[in-house]
């Protein structure tokens, strides 16, 4: 878990069989943790990590907030469930429901009680580091209210009436000419970032423009439960294949989010 949380940003290795090393020689390949991603990179100084060995009586006890042992203020529980999917293969890495924050209208930082949720990710005994991918997209969940992207196109449609789901996911293209309109063709910075720490740690991505089309913000027909006539913003990111990019999109609420709180030095 060291390397998914290093302050340092830096991408961490990987063996052949998923473990983790810090060993370069080692290595067959390398990923970026959550404070090598923007926003938790440039806000840095509005976090503090606690790892434990405390563990929940079931690896999902804690997600909606049933009282884990921590008496800490705008407190997010994340659960590393390792081998858990030996017992329970149905088992899956989830975020709680308890997010304070919504959209359209600007975030508001709560007066009282924690405003994040919980999460529990899924890290299979086999290939570890695939299960590990997961810890900034649950965050993404638990932080920031974000919405998956990929139900309809990994699931189907799945029932729901609603459409909509702030900030990335609208019911229709005038919902998303509101809501991200005026970001029409941005690119989240993040994709060079990306592309510079995997050179850095020795397994190249390719160049940052050679991504772009997956981050752009654009109008992505069939938005996030593939009903046509609905419109994601971005063809692929964070909260869809766990690329390490939210896409301007989701940044830009994420990072109204964070700046609701004030850094302390480190």
């Amino acid at each position: 878990a060291a390397g998914v949380l290093s302050w340092d940003g830096d991408a961490y290795w990987f063996e052949d069989d998923g473990a983790l090393t810090a060993d370069p020689d080692a290595a067959a390949g390398a990923q970026i943790g959550v404070f090598g991603i923007e926003p938790w990179r440039s806000s840095r100084d509005k976090f503090n990590v606690w790892i434990t060995d405390v563990e929940p009586e079931t690896p999902v006890q804690w997600v909606n907030r049933e009282d884990p042992p921590f008496d800490l203020p705008d407190l997010a529980v994340v659960t590393l469930a390792h081998h858990a999917v030996a017992e329970d293969p149905n088992l899956i890495s989830v975020a709680g429901l308890e997010v304070h924050f919504v959209g359209p209208d600007p975030p508001e930082r709560p007066l009282v009680g924690t405003p994040f949720a919980n999460a529990m990710v899924v890290v299979p005994g086999t290939y570890p580091a695939v299960g590990l991918r997961a810890v900034p997209h649950e965050l993404g969940h638990a932080l920031f209210n974000l919405a998956d992207e990929y139900v309809g196109e990994m699931l189907g449609f799945d029932g729901r009436e609603n459409l909509s789901s702030w900030p990335s996911c609208a019911q229709d293209q005038a919902e998303a000419d509101e809501w991200w309109g005026d970001l029409d063709g941005a690119v989240d910075p993040m994709v060079e970032i990306w592309a510079a720490e995997m050179d850095e740690a020795g397994f190249p991505i390719g160049e940052p423009a050679d991504l772009e089309f997956f981050v752009e913000v654009s109008n992505v027909d069939g938005g996030c439960y593939d009903v046509g006539g609905s419109v994601r913003a971005t063809v692929d990111s964070l909260m869809n294949d766990d690329l390490p990019i939210l896409g301007a999109v989701n940044r830009r609420w994420a990072e109204q989010i964070l700046n609701l709180w004030e850094g302390a030095p480190r």
